[in-house]
Formats: structure tokens, C-alpha cells, sequence
């Protein structure tokens, strides 16, 4: 990195964090603020752990926007200066310049990208499960919110009718899994939830082919023979039944506790999902918009600046005028992606396009005046 490339970081640079904390506070506040009376109260130190848990979704989201306000600030200040002027006049091309905040924005990508595929499934799995804790002073997980819903995992569906406050258990459970015509269904009268694996007590397992009952057979014997593949009962009632899954007890939270908490999958998780013919078209939909969604968000970091770049050149000469700038681009922003997610979710249009809708429309919106020849040579 030459000195130029360091005095052109270090304008960018305090806006840049200045715009991360307003913005990511302004967003934690925002998704607090609804649900704070219902954990006032509640221990200093357990209040502040989930608070914080809420920041890592906070930043991914408001990087595109600390970013744009960076830069309408910084290289705003460098056009009033005539700075940019005197560095042309020194042969150094603006393109120049301009490669140099557009790295600044391939580090907010790359950085908003590992944070939704290695922080982002931990922290937001915590906030729900966390939640429910806080609500009912520690008595219980949000596990009681998901009893007698048919919850997909993996390529399964479990079912409980009952949790158990004391033990942390899970009552009279049923857990179903299809493959063409055959049916695997194992019921349990309880299970609990160890880290990823979950563990059954008082279990049986049943398999059954049921295009057995196509077949003309002639006794009725030969039917069930057919139809019943495999017969499973322990032999003691401490036997466990532990089935290995791909997701914790605070991921199936964060996705069923109905508590609109973000969905705490990952950029490979949400993909999975996606291509996951066991699941339903929605449920499928669903995923596939989320993943999209995961990709798309950190690439607005250089979307926008795109847009920022040549409006700092040309509008941002003050601070009110360069924040000013930054709001509208950011509703704009906000409002693409918005009926975008909104579409797709609707059928209205394809999975993939409704997340990235924005981001297309906003480097038409930028690349356009910085390819022009007129104010940029």
C-alpha cells in the first residue's frame, strides 16, 4: 500500500466507523425496542449478552450505508479542497482514486460475507433461544413455543406434543421420513436435544413400504410382510435412539419459535435447503430467497458506492449535504430490496432476482456517470 493509498483509508476510514456505530445502534435499538418490555428486568449482564448478540446482523446490515456516507464525506472534501483537482494535475488519473474506495468496498463485501456464513448462524440462533430464556426468567427455553408444530429438519419432520419445563424434554415425539413410496416413523415417549444430536428415550422404529398395498397379492399375510420392511423396539427402557442432525435446538428456535426473529442459517445452509427435495416448494422458495439474500446484501457494499462515488464528485461539497445524499440513497436502497424480497416471496418474480433487484438497479444508477468520458477523464 503506497502513502496515497494510506491518505486516502485514513479520510475514509473515521466517517466510515462513525457511520458503522450510528447506524448498526440505530438498527440494535430498532430491533430491541418492540420487544424490551418484555425482558425488562432482567439480570444487567444477560440483558447486555443479547444486546450484543444483536450487533453482528446490525453491521452486515449497515455496512453499505457507513460505507456510502464515507465516502460522500471523504472524497466530497477532496473535491471542495480541490484536492482531487490537484491530484489530476499530478498526472494521477481519478480512476486512480476511485480504485482505491472501490477496494475499500471489496474488504466491507468479503467481510459481510464471512459474517453471514461463520457469525451470523451462532449469534442469531442465540438471540431467540436467549429471548425466551429472558421471558421467562430462565424457567425455560423457546422450545415450549414449537409443541405440535411439524418442524422440517433435514430430510425429516419432527413433531412433539408436549415440553417438559423440569427435565428440558421433549414429549411424545414423532419424527417422519419419505422416500418415494417407503416411510420411516419413529415415535418416542422423550427426547432432548444435545448440542446437534438428539437423543430418544422409550422409542419405536417402524419402516414401511407402502406401494406393498399396489401389489395383487393373494393373502393377506404376504401384504403385510411386504409392507412392514423393519421392526424397531429397545430392548430396555434407558435405551437411547440418538439421531445425528445438521442443526442445534437454538437454530430450530430461531426458525419456528413464530417470534420474527432472523433466520440464523448460513450461506451454505440457506443453499442446501434450496436443492432439498425433501422439503416443500415453499420452504425450498423460501431458503433459495435466502441465500440470495445472504449474497446479495454484502455486494451492496459495491453497489452503493458506486452510486456514492460520482455523487460525492459532483453534490457532496458539506456534511449536511453528503448525509443528506446518503439517506436518500439508502431509502432507495432499503426500498428496492424491500418489494424486491417481496416479490419473490410472492411468486411474482424469480427467487434469485427479488434480493438482488437493488443492487442491480443501483450499478446501472452508478456505473453509467462513471463511465462517462465527460466527467471522468
Amino acid at each position: 500500500m503506497t502513502r496515497f493509498d494510506r491518505y486516502l483509508f485514513s479520510e475514509g476510514l473515521p466517517p466510515f466507523l462513525f457511520g458503522l456505530l450510528l447506524y448498526s445502534g440505530l438498527a440494535v435499538v430498532g430491533a430491541a425496542l418492540p420487544r424490551l418490555r418484555w425482558i425488562l428486568g432482567t439480570p444487567v449482564l444477560d440483558l447486555t449478552e443479547w444486546l450484543g448478540l444483536l450487533f453482528p446482523t446490525a453491521i452486515v446490515q449497515t455496512l453499505p450505508i457507513a460505507l456510502v456516507l464515507a465516502v460522500l464525506l471523504a472524497l466530497g472534501r477532496l473535491a471542495t479542497q480541490n484536492e482531487i483537482l490537484a491530484l489530476q494535475m499530478g498526472t494521477v488519473p481519478l480512476a486512480r482514486v476511485i480504485l482505491v474506495f472501490l477496494a475499500f468496498g471489496a474488504l466491507a463485501t468479503a467481510a459481510a460475507l464471512t459474517i453471514n456464513q461463520w457469525v451470523l448462524p451462532t449469534t442469531q440462533a442465540r438471540v431467540a433461544s436467549l429471548y425466551w430464556e429472558l421471558t421467562s426468567n430462565h424457567n425455560r427455553t423457546g422450545l415450549f413455543r414449537l409443541a405440535t408444530q411439524e418442524l422440517p429438519v433435514d430430510e425429516f419432520s419432527l413433531t412433539f406434543a408436549r415440553y417438559r419445563r423440569r427435565t428440558g424434554e421433549m414429549l411424545d415425539i414423532r419424527i417422519e421420513r419419505w422416500q418415494d413410496d417407503q416411510v420411516s416413523v419413529v415415535f418416542a415417549k422423550s427426547g432432548s436435544y444435545v448440542g446437534t444430536e438428539l437423543k430418544l428415550q422409550g422409542y419405536r422404529l417402524y419402516t414401511l413400504d407402502l406401494s406393498a398395498l399396489d401389489r395383487d397379492d393373494r393373502s393377506a399375510e404376504e401384504t403385510l410382510r411386504r409392507l412392514v420392511q423393519v421392526v424397531n423396539r429397545p430392548q430396555s427402557d434407558d435405551q437411547i435412539l440418538t439421531i445425528t442432525t445438521s442443526v442445534s435446538v437454538d437454530e430450530l428456535i430461531s426458525r419456528f419459535s413464530n417470534g420474527n426473529f432472523e433466520d440464523a442459517r448460513s450461506i451454505t445452509g440457506a443453499l442446501e435447503d434450496a436443492r432439498n427435495e425433501s422439503l416443500s416448494f415453499d420452504d425450498r422458495r423460501r431458503a433459495a430467497i435466502l441465500f440470495h439474500q445472504k449474497i446479495a446484501d454484502p455486494v451492496a457494499n459495491v453497489a452503493l458506492l458506486l452510486v456514492a462515488l460520482p455523487l460525492s464528485l459532483m453534490y457532496a461539497r458539506s456534511r449536511g449535504v453528503a448525509f443528506g445524499l446518503s439517506l436518500v440513497v439508502t431509502l432507495l436502497w432499503y426500498f428496492l430490496i424491500t418489494f424486491g424480497q417481496l416479490f419473490s416471496q410472492t411468486g411474482v418474480l424469480p427467487s434469485w432476482m427479488g434480493p438482488w433487484l437493488g443492487n442491480m438497479v443501483l450499478l446501472l444508477l452508478g456505473a453509467g456517470p462513471l463511465l462517462s468520458r465527460w466527467r471522468f477523464r
